[in-house]
């Protein structure tokens, strides 16, 4: 049971009267149960649809009453929020949407699931991350550029020149950190003037990124198309060096979805199976935490409070999929429908 919890179950018997207890201590139980189903985060699951076909989709999972609700923009809107549903970032009341093949940025209310605002302009948008109050950057597959967003205006007002596919982004102390895809390398990033900084090697194809408790960057590496062996990197950016470079045995491997818990000291990723990793460890665990059974795990996220683990099932990438919700432990709690290829996971205040 995380600290949250239990804090909330000691304000819930606090909260009784002396003559409560007894065979009043059911209403103390009812309580208890009101306050720390109010410690979850609802889940918005990004299902990406069939490539051309215009059919992504967003779901909304409701932990406490494990109950979902598919196709809430297609329902507030009267028209589909357009094909490859790529990933989801929160400001606010806000979520934008990366729409890839529809070259856009959807903004909606997430309390309703009305469109704002559409930003468009990009080429092959992949990946959204605000900088400040103002301005984002936007990672694009065929663009050969980041592009930089008017948080204000939602409007697209310059770019930053990169040579081929970035993907996944993060940042920390003022710096920007890219994934290359295309070239291998971690990109770092002046926010203040938009301007390429360094580009450091890593391994071949980097995916994700994440940062841990120590302030050390992760990136997860694939390895390409079974070209070389994929890598997991601890990299330092004080002194933008590579401390620890963890390689995967088997070169047709191909791991990917790098996450991280809460507190910043457990990592998880998919293999085929999902696998769990302290940071402290000095390999990587061989063993998975979750087995697929068969299934085509296809996105992970790890819920900020519970640390529950969540993973979407593509299955064969034209029915709609599943998601499975697992402790953190690996126990399964509940699965359920979602759209088709369900993808990226927000987990929302």
């Amino acid at each position: 049971m995380g600290r949250l919890s239990i804090i909330a179950i000691i304000l819930s018997f606090l909260s009784c009267n002396k003559d409560e207890i007894g065979p009043q201590y059911i209403s103390c139980q009812e309580e208890q149960v009101e306050i720390t189903t109010t410690l979850h985060s609802d889940l918005l699951i990004i299902n990406e649809g069939n490539f051309g076909s215009g059919s992504g989709s967003i779901s909304r999972y409701t932990p406490q009453t494990k109950t979902v609700n598919n196709n809430l923009f297609l329902q507030a809107n009267g028209t589909p929020i357009g094909n490859i549903a790529q990933s989801a970032y929160q400001i606010g009341t806000k979520a934008y949407v990366v729409i890839n093949n529809s070259n856009k940025i959807e903004v909606i209310d997430i309390n309703n699931f009305s469109s704002l605002h559409t930003i468009t302009g990009f080429n092959s948008p992949r990946s959204f991350l605000p900088i400040n109050q103002n301005t984002a950057y936007v990672t694009d597959l065929y663009a050969n550029s980041i592009q930089i967003v008017d948080l204000n205006s939602n409007t697209i007002t310059g770019s930053i020149s990169v040579n081929g596919w970035t993907e996944d982004l993060l940042l920390h102390n003022d710096s920007v950190y890219v994934c290359d895809m295309t070239n291998d390398n971690l990109l770092i990033i002046d926010p203040n003037n938009n301007s390429l900084v360094d580009s450091i090697k890593v391994g071949e194809s980097p995916n994700s990124i994440i940062i841990d408790e120590n302030s050390m960057i992760w990136i997860m590496c694939s390895g390409g198309f079974s070209s070389t062996n994929p890598q997991l990197i601890k990299f330092n950016p004080q002194t933008r060096t590579i401390e620890t470079t963890y390689t995967f045995p088997n070169i047709t491997e191909s791991p990917g979805n790098l996450k991280i818990n809460a507190k910043g000291d457990q990592l998880y990723f998919i293999n085929s199976n999902i696998y769990k990793m302290s940071i402290y460890s000095n390999s990587i665990n061989p063993t998975p935490i979750i087995t697929n059974n068969g299934n085509k795990f296809y996105e992970i996220g790890i819920s900020p409070i519970t640390e529950e683990i969540f993973i979407s099932d593509a299955i064969d990438y034209i029915q709609d999929g599943i998601i499975y919700r697992y402790s953190s432990s690996g126990n399964l709690i509940h699965h359920f429908n979602a759209g088709v290829i369900p993808g990226d996971f927000l987990f929302i205040d």
